[in-house]
């Protein structure tokens, strides 16, 4: 018998908010010039999403620890949302495995698996020093490279995006998650 998976998106889904938005907020609020300096470049649409995470990403690993990134999950699984945690509990037996795929950068994203007991990952660099971005169709290839359909019940799929779609396609009960 396969084990299930069940792949659940982090944000507006699993959070009700972009948690690397709040991330990104909070490094404004404090002043950070890279930060500041980068998303001014972001807001003018001078370079993608992907370049603007990879950059972030690359100056927050350095700024800091693992203990402050800990921390923001600690902090980010307070705002779970309750009936998305419900929804895939009601589709958990003792051969599934909940996978939560994120745009988010992994030095979150980890903390946060790490805290639910599940795994997955965020956007990464990968180990040739490329950055993938964990989103759209990178989250099915993400998925079917590491989780085959022959040998796995794709079961439940959750998530907000339009950019999620070909990813809920895989999936027997997929679910196109709307905040409320």
């Amino acid at each position: 018998m396969k084990k299930k998976i069940n792949v659940i998106d982090l944000d507006k889904t699993l959070i009700p908010y972009d948690t690397f938005r709040l991330l990104i907020k909070n490094e404004l609020f404090n002043l950070d010039i890279y930060v500041i300096k980068w998303t001014i470049i972001r807001i003018f649409r001078l370079v993608a999403t992907d370049v603007f995470k990879f950059k972030i990403t690359l100056y927050l690993e350095d700024k800091y620890d693992e203990i402050f990134f800990k921390s923001f999950a600690v902090e980010v699984l307070k705002d779970i949302n309750k009936e998305v945690m419900e929804l895939i509990e009601n589709e958990v037996d003792g051969s599934t495995i909940n996978i939560l795929l994120s745009a988010t950068p992994d030095l979150i994203v980890k903390h946060i698996i790490n805290k639910l007991g599940w795994i997955g990952s965020g956007s990464y660099i990968d180990t040739d020093g490329t950055f993938v971005h964990l989103f759209g169709i990178e989250k099915v290839n993400w998925l079917l490279r590491k989780y085959r359909p022959e040998k796995f019940d794709y079961n439940v799929a959750i998530s907000d995006s339009a950019s999620d779609d070909n990813l809920l396609t895989l999936f027997k009960k997929p679910r196109k998650w709307i905040s409320q």
